[in-house]
């Protein structure tokens, strides 16, 4: 599978987020964290697109071990938005777009990760 060592990332960036927030309510933590996961998420999505200034994001969430799942749009070569497609973030080199992988093996990861 794709993601299969990508447990020791997570636990350092959740580690990061717990110690920037000390001090903070629990809420407020996971709310920091998941923000930065997210950001991260967006972030790594931007550098697989044509025009990373076009993407626009909607539907995110952190699913299991702090992936980022989401939709995301952008234009593609033509100028013109390609349509709302699933992403997947753990790392930069753990980014999975829809259409970069069979819709078995995409369905596959998704299911395992974000729900």
């Amino acid at each position: 599978m794709i993601f299969a060592n990508t447990t020791r990332r997570v636990a350092v960036l959740a580690l990061m987020a717990v110690l920037a927030a000390c001090g903070k309510s629990a809420a407020e933590k996971r709310q920091e964290e998941a923000a930065t996961l997210t950001s991260l998420g967006e972030k790594y999505v931007k550098e697989k697109v044509r025009e990373p200034s076009s993407a626009m994001f909607r539907n995110q969430v952190v699913g299991k071990g702090g992936a980022t799942c989401g939709e995301f749009n952008a234009k593609d070569a033509f100028g013109a938005y390609i349509g709302y497609q699933r992403y997947i973030s753990v790392a930069r080199d753990l980014t999975l777009l829809a259409q970069d992988v069979s819709p078995a093996e995409f369905e596959q990861n998704w299911n395992q990760l974000c729900r």
